[in-house]
């Protein structure tokens, strides 16, 4: 199947989204472009739950500048969902004749199950949780789901969201003691509802434009060293005290919080005082935010289709699979890199060199996959380049500390230079992460000598005592020359990082270097 382009766009009531994606070979996905624009489609409402003639000509509007950018990159497809202002709108089906003869997008009023299921879908094909429950507060709703073992167990839609709230609670700036009560005491009661929901101590993953904006806040004021928002972790009690702070604030003040929009800081109270409850009545043992939502679980629900699969079965290997398309890696030879090493990995610990357990496997594994991908910018410097990319790209199922330790080893090339790189992200590093970096960062660099060439001529290796030393036997199907040239130089290192002697002998290849 060749590269194409769809979209989807998601008709909100607090905010319309576009986002464009690449679909690749492997039927992985990519984020080309991403839009926004706030229209309050919910604020548009009228007493008989009708959209004003003005909301109806600024969605039209938008959607028909949504349009010309899809019409500009060449899109094949464009899938239209509309959620709660829409559902709740009884001239709903003017409003989508008029999209679609203006604009040429069909629309489908998804109900609020349907929006909670396409979250849950995000959400466990993009983070590595087992149980969980999800939150997507949006504009007029909230969607809330609980999974097990990745599976959906319940869901519920609950007909108030960050804009609904303000409208129907909020007069004062700041809000009063007595508005804020009200509201909580609304929400408790809708909460009554899903009983399913309560004490049930599992994180949970807030989806939207509330969860985004809190953690922006959170991320700011303890100066986080990753700009990265998905897989963010959070205590509740800390999403409580942003709420204490932006509760006693009025707008003017909100407007200036570092990470907050502007065109949210009215309605953030609302949202995050729905978050805070939720939170509170699962009895969360933490708050991680998706930056994947609705709009990625419509396009992976075609993805699993195709594959014929109910969930991605490797969260991590199918994010890499999109990576090596993206950057167009050599995927046979990142594999083959990472089998050699792992091999290695495997003899250590079964010879007690390292009690490295999953979490040392991981960061080998993701270095070893996307090790070359420094190159793609440049061949000079790659090590740096390596370094920022595994920081910045979409890397799914791994935490932020697994990607900067992943990122360390990938990019090693000495413990000094290691040092140096590693310099802001000190809060990552337990007491003992460098020298386990640096001993995997020199195993990587082995392995990877010993197929420069890209030829897969290094078929197996094994790590075997020596008499007082130790050896790597390598089982070569043809001459190596130069790997074995380049491997010398890494053996030495090997030595120093390890505390061990240690030589290389080959099998079947005539006499083994004095190395």
């Amino acid at each position: 199947m060749a590269h194409e382009l769809k979209a989807v766009v998601d008709l909100g009531s607090n905010s319309v989204r576009l986002v464009i994606y690449q679909q690749g070979p492997q039927g992985t996905l990519r984020e080309v472009d991403n839009l926004k624009q706030t229209v309050r489609l919910s604020s548009h409402l009228t007493a008989d739950n009708a959209i004003a003639e003005q909301g109806i000509r600024l969605t039209v509007r938008v959607l028909g500048q949504f349009k010309q950018l899809c019409e500009a990159y060449g899109v094949t497809e464009t899938i239209g969902v509309a959620t709660q202002a829409v559902r709740m709108a009884v001239n709903r089906d003017e409003l989508l004749k008029r999209i679609f003869e203006e604009t040429g997008i069909p629309f489908r009023v998804i109900t609020g199950e349907e929006e909670a299921r396409y979250g849950y879908l995000a959400v466990v094909n993009s983070i590595p949780a087992e149980d969980g429950v999800t939150v997507d507060v949006g504009g007029g709703s909230t969607e809330i789901t609980y999974f097990r073992r990745r599976r959906l167990v319940a869901c519920a839609s609950i007909p108030y969201g960050a804009v609904s709230l303000t409208r129907e609670f909020i007069r004062n700036d700041p809000p009063s003691s007595k508005e804020l009560k009200a509201m909580e005491r609304a929400i408790r009661a809708r909460l009554d509802q899903y009983p399913w929901l309560e004490g049930l101590r599992r994180p949970v993953i807030g989806m939207g434009g509330t969860a985004r904006a809190i953690a922006r806040i959170h991320q700011r004021r303890r100066r986080y060293p990753l700009h990265l928002l998905h897989g963010y972790e959070m205590w509740p009690t800390e999403v409580t005290a942003i709420l204490d702070m932006v509760r006693s604030m009025p707008v003017t003040k909100r407007n200036i919080i570092n990470g907050l929009s502007a065109d949210r800081a009215d309605i953030v109270v609302a949202g995050t005082a729905m978050l805070d409850q939720i939170l509170k009545r699962a009895d969360a043992t933490q708050f991680v935010i998706s930056n994947k939502g609705l709009r990625d679980g419509i396009l992976m629900e075609q993805v699993l289709k195709a594959r014929r699969e109910d969930l991605l079965p490797d969260i991590l290997m199918h994010s890499i699979e999109s990576i090596h398309d993206h950057f167009r890696l050599n995927r046979k030879h990142a594999i083959h890199v990472w089998n050699l090493a792992g091999q290695l990995l495997s003899g250590m610990i079964r010879h007690g060199w390292l009690t490295a357990g999953d979490e040392v496997r991981r960061w080998l594994q993701v270095a070893a996959l996307l090790h070359d991908i420094g190159r793609t910018v440049s061949i000079y410097n790659t090590s740096k380049h390596t370094f920022y990319l595994l920081l910045q790209i979409p890397l799914f199922g791994v935490s932020h500390r697994d990607r900067i330790h992943a990122a360390a080893v990938a990019s090693f090339k000495s413990t000094k230079q290691i040092q140096a790189l590693l310099a802001n992200y000190q809060e990552f590093l337990g007491d003992e992460d460098l020298p386990v970096i640096a001993q995997m960062g020199v195993l990587l660099r082995l392995v990877r000598a010993l197929d420069r060439t890209e030829t897969g001529a290094v078929k197996r290796l094994e790590l075997c005592p020596d008499g007082t030393g130790w050896k790597i036997r390598i089982e070569a199907a043809k001459p190596l020359g130069l790997q074995l040239d380049l491997a010398a130089e890494w053996v030495k290192k090997w030595r120093k990082v390890f505390q061990r002697e240690i030589r290389l002998e080959v099998d079947h290849l005539g006499r083994t270097p004095d190395v």
